[in-house]
């Protein structure tokens, strides 16, 4: 599968490397997920220090987005969010409404857009499911994925073990058109997704 060749991955150390060098180990990666609908594919960061500010996820993460060029979108995990100040209690619905906040916003796919639709197609096939169903997010861990479709609700749909170990669940489409929306704003206006996420 595209997510797991080894061109892409040496290309994601490469870029993780880069980063965790110009920051003095600062950025460090930690996982990578595949958004076929939108034809990107995402990695995701820990900061290795304790304190921090929207400044500073500002800069980091600009330097991210520098060293990944148009080949990545960047991004932390939630956990370094939430010590920035970002209050996930209300998420779900604040994502929604970026939805309509950022509707002009333009997302752009990917240069492995093509490679990474195939691998949704493989796994809905290996699920029974249509090959057009959109697929928002594939997850990898090892020779097990998850593949989540976008609907309207949050759930699990099945799961299969032949011919791949594979989860298929559904989630809320407009979550996930919002944050990707966001997404392109900030790294269009060089800011942090904490700055966005915790906007009242």
């Amino acid at each position: 599968m595209y997510i797991q060749s080894e061109k892409l991955q040496a290309r994601i150390r490469e870029i993780s490397r880069e980063a965790a060098r110009q920051s003095g180990g600062v950025i460090a990666f930690e996982e990578f997920v595949a958004v076929p609908y939108y034809g990107q594919i995402v990695l995701r960061y820990m900061l290795n220090i304790d304190s921090f500010t929207l400044e500073d996820l500002d800069r980091y993460e600009n330097l991210l987005n520098e060293n990944a060029g148009g080949d990545f979108l960047c991004d932390f995990m939630g956990s370094v969010y939430q010590k920035a100040g970002v209050d996930y209690s209300g998420i779900w619905q604040h994502l929604a409404e970026m939805n309509d906040r950022f509707a002009d916003e333009e997302i752009i796919p990917s240069i492995h857009a093509d490679g990474i639709r195939e691998d949704a197609v493989f796994l809905l096939k290996a699920a029974g499911l249509d090959p057009d169903s959109p697929v928002w997010e594939i997850q990898a861990e090892g020779n097990e994925f998850t593949l989540i479709l976008l609907g309207k609700e949050n759930r699990q749909i099945s799961s299969v073990t032949e011919p791949v170990r594979l989860t298929v669940e559904e989630t809320d489409n407009r979550v996930c058109s919002g944050l990707m929306k966001g997404t392109f704003h900030c790294r269009r206006n060089h800011i942090s997704l904490a700055r966005i996420l915790s906007a009242e």
